[in-house]
């Protein structure tokens, strides 16, 4: 919403997070939803697409065909291998180091991430963006956590440096960052 310069208003679940009364609205209970007039979106790809379909410029999808599945392809990649193995170690948040097998699949999803970034299409900024930075900024938490080195390279360390530097991802970022680092730290045991 931030790339395609749009107001909005930010409210929390009512009832709070897995409430029977957010769950009435969105059934699945998952965040971010979007609410347009009487309408609720849930799910973040189907809101980063009915925004696009919905407010074309700019565009966050190449004209290309074939940049577009592209684009597509990255996101799905990211939904469904990269942020499920990012989430698995949410409990190990807090923990002096994360499970070695659910940390070594998180490593191997991260190499594969190398490979799907040099399919991605030269531009600016797309549609399966939105959540990688996102999962990539969890990543880099939680390595922080543990304590262990800065985990990318190559192309990811790139792309990470590069997203950062674009406006709307540097806003977003100020504003999840600081709610990020308050979250770990109610993970993590004090010294």
């Amino acid at each position: 919403m931030r790339f395609k310069r749009l107001a909005w208003s930010e409210l929390p679940p009512p009832g709070g997070y897995g409430s029977e009364a957010y769950t009435a609205l969105v059934p699945a209970g998952s965040l971010p939803a979007l609410k347009v007039g009487a309408h609720i979106i849930a799910d973040s790809e189907a809101i980063a697409e009915y925004l696009e379909e919905s407010v074309p410029l700019p565009p966050a999808l190449p004209t290309d065909l074939m940049e577009r599945a592209q684009v597509r392809a990255l996101g799905r990649f990211h939904d469904t291998r990269l942020e499920p193995c990012v989430r698995a170690l949410f409990s190990d948040i807090g923990q002096p180091h994360p499970r070695a097998e659910a940390f070594e699949q998180l490593h191997q999803r991260l190499q594969q991430l190398q490979k799907a970034l040099a399919l991605r299409p030269n531009i600016q900024f797309c549609l399966a963006d939105c959540g990688l930075i996102v999962s990539l900024e969890w990543v880099t938490m939680m390595y922080k956590s543990w304590g262990l080195p800065h985990p990318f390279i190559g192309l990811v360390a790139d792309y990470q440096q590069d997203m950062e530097q674009l406006p709307w991802v540097a806003a977003e970022l100020g504003t999840y960052r600081p709610l990020l680092t308050q979250w770990i730290k109610t993970k993590t045991p004090s010294p």
